[in-house]
């Protein structure tokens, strides 16, 4: 699941050089039940910013996204021209970036990055629950001094590289799929195969902002 549809998630953004539908698609993930993205989407593409399913700071990281697509992209190109996706440093450097945009902490940085190909993932709510650890753990403030971020950051990345990128990917979809949220969605390739589809649907909700 992962190597297929990771790679049909990197052709996208090759294609539109463009990680905008990427990153609201990750927006929408954020405390909302994965097959409610769909209805999100739409709501993006009829509202734009005013979307209800904009809440909190989505809007700011949305609007985030698309004023600095070009800067995201070409960072991100940049960042694998040099590093690869596999070592730390790589994923140390595009989580730092990922984190620049509102409302996106490590968390969602290394969903974001975890599409791209790189040895991350997204350690949620399920996942840090398997884990034993409490749903704050990563949690840090923006505006905390650089060695706090990065030393989390690196406590993340060592974390997540024990078991790499696809055991994440592969056991989460497995975890939620055909749960109360995701009752739409009733195997893990139903679950893994949605990202892709969903984020097609916000490249196209978002192309007008």
């Amino acid at each position: 699941m992962y190597i297929d549809d990771v790679f049909d998630i990197k052709l996208e953004a090759h294609f539109r050089n463009d990680l905008t539908g990427i990153i609201a698609f990750t927006l929408a993930t954020i405390q909302q039940g994965l097959s409610t993205c769909t209805r999100q989407a739409m709501d993006v593409k009829r509202n734009g910013y005013n979307a209800s399913s904009l809440w909190a700071l989505k809007s700011q990281g949305l609007k985030y996204a698309v004023e600095n697509k070009d800067f995201l992209y070409n960072k991100a190109v940049h960042i694998i021209e040099k590093h690869g996706h596999e070592s730390e440093e790589a994923v140390f450097e595009i989580l730092k970036l990922f984190f620049l945009i509102p409302n996106i902490g490590i968390v969602k940085a290394g969903f974001i990055a975890q599409m791209l190909g790189f040895n991350i993932s997204c350690l949620d709510s399920h996942n840090l629950k398997r884990l034993g650890l409490k749903q704050t753990y990563f949690r840090v403030s923006k505006k905390a001094k650089t060695k706090i971020i990065d030393k989390k950051i690196r406590e993340y990345i060592t974390l997540c590289q024990k078991k790499g990128s696809e055991y994440w990917w592969n056991t989460w979809c497995e975890n939620v799929a055909g749960n109360t949220h995701n009752k739409s969605l009733p195997d893990a390739q139903a679950v893994s195969r949605y990202h892709v589809d969903t984020v097609n649907l916000f490249y196209e909700a978002t192309k007008e902002l």
